[in-house]
């Protein structure tokens, strides 16, 4: 198997850097059998070991980046605009993804890229890479929807699913690494690290790239 690491490394866009808080996850993800290997996809990432097969809540996703994706999704070929968006961790079933973004200052920022089809969040997550962990680590089962982060994902998942589903499971031992490792607590709901999202058919917003990516629309 490739080493995560590397494959996460090599795919991603010229100008983007990978945060040394993810070198260090991933890391201890390939020593602690968090990296499965699909074979069409290649390797990813879960936020539960091998060993509970299958049996985790969450559905996001770490996995090397597709430039066709960021090619599609912004329906724009230009190199100099896939060489600023690196769609690397999937945050639901329905096809959206987080991203690290250059912005117009040269600074990196997470932020969300909706389907388009199921959810429409299109806005900056957090600017902080630890931040951008703890929000995983909360444990929604899809990350995608932001009417849900308000509420703890354990009472999203409740309301979800009946009885005869799994129970919740949230990344227990994705969560312990991050609070361990930086020091910092997890929040109980997504609000407290996101307070505002937007959606990609809002009609105005401030948010930085949510201008970006109209521009690049109307360009």
């Amino acid at each position: 198997m490739t080493n995560f690491l590397d494959a996460i490394e090599t795919s991603l866009p010229s100008k983007i850097v990978l945060p040394k808080e993810f070198k260090l996850l991933f890391a201890w993800m390939e020593e602690n059998g968090f990296i499965r290997q699909d074979a069409r996809a290649g390797p990813y990432a879960s936020l539960y070991p091998t060993n509970l097969d299958g049996k985790g809540t969450s559905l996001v996703l770490f996995q090397p980046v597709d430039p066709g994706f960021t090619k599609a999704w912004t329906r724009n070929s230009d190199p100099a605009i896939g060489d600023r968006l690196a769609a690397f961790v999937r945050t639901g079933g329905d096809g959206s993804y987080a991203a690290i973004w250059l912005d117009d200052d040269g600074l990196q920022k997470f932020v969300h890229l909706g389907s388009g089809s199921g959810s429409t969040m299109m806005c900056t997550l957090t600017d902080d890479p630890v931040d951008f962990l703890r929000l995983l680590a909360i444990g929604y089962e899809e990350l995608c929807w932001p009417e849900q982060y308000e509420f703890p994902p354990e009472e999203v998942y409740e309301e979800e699913h009946d009885e005869d589903d799994d129970p919740f499971l949230p990344p227990l031992q994705f969560r312990e690494w991050v609070e361990a490792t930086f020091g910092r607590a997890i929040p109980e709901t997504a609000a407290e690290l996101v307070p505002q999202t937007v959606s990609m058919d809002a009609a105005a917003s401030d948010d930085p790239f949510w201008l970006w990516i109209k521009r690049l629309q109307q360009s």
